[in-house]
C-alpha cells in the first residue's frame, strides 16, 4: 500500500492555497498527500505587534517572537512526526534554520510588489480629483501622493499594517505623521475592514492578492519596488522537510523546485542574514533585474542603497546550486560562505549599514 504523506499548513485561505498547490504538484508525480491545517501562535494573537511578543521557555528562540510565531506549530508537527512536510510563505521563515529541518524546494515566485489598497471613501474622493489616474510606473507615485494629500479623509482614518518595514516606508514616502495602526488577520479580514472604511488604506503583498484572485487594478496600486522595497523572498512559497525524511518524498519535493526562484530568494535572504535581520529591524531586500535593492531601519535610523549585481554572480550561483543538489538549505549554507557573501557584505559596509544592523561574522 502506498504511503500517505501529510502537509502541515496554517488555516488561512492563502496558506491553504499554497499547501493545495504543493499537494497538486506532488499528486501529479504520483505521491499521495493530504493536508493537516493547524492554528499557530501568530494566528491566535491577533491584536498585538508580533515584535512585542516573546514566548518563554522556547528551545528555538527564533520561533518565540516575530514571524516565527506563524511557523512554530507547523515545524513542531514535522519534528514530532505528525506531518511529513510543511509549506510556508518564505518571507515568514526566520533566516535561522530550525535544527533537524531543511527547506528543500521553492515554487515559482509570484509578484514581488507591495500593493496599496484604498477604502471606498478615498477612492470616491480620488475619482473626483482625477478620474483618469492610474499608477503605471514609478513616476506616477508622486502624482498619487499629491492626490491622496488632497483627499480630506486620508489623514482622518488610520492606515493599517502590521509590518514594521511597511510602516517605515509609508512614513518615508508619504508622511512621518501618518496615523498607522496594527492590522492583523487574513486577507479577507483586512479587506472587510478596509471596505467598511475603518481604514483609509492598507498594504498587502501582490502575490497573495494574485493567488486568491483578488487583485483589482482599478482599486489597488502596485507600489514601485525601487521605493517600497519588498521583504526578502516576498512572493515565494517554501517546502520544508525533516532531514531524515522518506527519500522518495524528498526526491519528489525536489522535482517541484524552481531554480531561478531559489537563486533569487537565496541572494535576498543572504542579505538579510548579513544584516543580522530580526523582528526589531525593518528590512527590505529585493532582486529586480540586475539590481539588489536594500533598505534597513533601526531606532529611527535608515540606510538604503542599490547594488548593481556583478556579471559573475549568476554563474557562481548556478555552480553552488549544482553542488548543493538543488536543495535550498544546502545551497544557502554554501552561499553564506562564498565570494558572493563577501561582496554583498562589503557593499553593505561601504554604504554604512553597520549603523542600523548587527553584522554576521560568519
Amino acid at each position: 500500500m502506498q504511503q500517505e504523506f501529510k502537509i502541515a499548513t496554517r488555516k488561512s485561505p492563502l496558506a491553504l492555497w499554497q499547501a493545495e498547490t504543493v499537494q497538486n504538484l506532488l499528486t501529479n508525480l504520483g505521491v499521495t498527500v493530504e493536508l493537516l491545517p493547524l492554528t499557530t501562535t501568530g494566528d491566535k494573537l491577533q491584536k498585538t505587534q508580533l515584535s512585542n511578543i516573546q514566548l518563554e521557555k522556547s528551545n528555538n528562540p527564533h520561533l518565540a517572537t516575530g514571524k516565527g510565531l506563524f511557523i512554530k506549530e507547523i515545524q513542531e508537527a514535522i519534528l514530532t512526526n505528525n506531518a511529513h512536510l510543511a509549506v510556508h510563505s518564505m518571507k515568514d521563515l526566520p533566516v535561522t534554520q530550525t535544527k533537524g529541518l531543511s527547506v528543500v524546494s521553492l515554487l515559482p515566485r509570484a509578484g514581488k510588489h507591495d500593493v496599496l489598497l484604498l477604502s471606498p471613501i478615498i477612492l470616491s474622493e480620488m475619482e473626483k480629483i482625477d478620474p483618469s489616474f492610474s499608477l503605471e510606473n514609478e513616476s506616477d507615485f508622486n502624482k498619487l501622493k499629491s492626490i491622496l494629500f488632497q483627499c480630506n479623509s486620508f489623514f482622518k482614518l488610520p492606515i493599517g499594517t502590521t509590518s514594521s518595514r511597511r510602516q517605515m516606508l509609508l512614513k518615508k514616502h508619504l508622511s512621518p505623521n501618518l496615523n498607522l495602526q496594527v492590522l492583523r488577520g487574513n486577507v479577507d479580514t483586512r479587506l472587510t475592514k478596509l471596505n467598511n472604511n475603518e481604514f483609509s488604506a492598507i498594504i498587502l503583498a501582490e502575490a497573495g492578492l494574485q493567488r486568491l484572485n483578488l487583485f483589482d487594478k482599478k482599486k489597488m496600486f502596485l507600489l514601485p519596488i525601487s521605493l517600497f522595497i519588498p521583504a526578502p523572498a516576498q512572493g515565494v512559497v517554501a517546502v520544508e522537510l525533516k532531514d531524515e525524511e522518506n527519500k522518495l518524498l524528498f526526491t519528489n519535493v525536489l522535482k517541484i523546485s524552481h531554480s531561478s526562484t531559489v537563486m533569487q530568494a537565496a541572494l535576498e535572504r543572504l542579505t538579510l542574514f548579513l544584516l543580522g535581520g530580526d523582528c526589531h529591524s525593518a528590512v527590505g531586500v529585493c532582486c529586480e533585474k540586475d539590481k539588489l535593492y536594500v533598505i534597513c531601519e533601526r531606532n529611527g535610523n535608515i540606510r538604503e542603497a542599490v547594488m548593481l549585481i556583478p556579471p559573475l554572480f549568476p554563474s557562481i550561483l548556478e555552480t553552488l546550486l549544482k553542488e548543493s543538489d538543488a536543495q535550498f538549505s544546502k545551497f544557502f549554507e554554501k552561499l553564506c560562505q562564498s565570494f558572493i557573501a563577501n561582496e554583498v557584505k562589503q557593499f553593505l559596509l561601504h554604504n554604512d549599514f553597520s549603523a542600523v544592523a548587527d553584522f554576521s561574522e560568519n
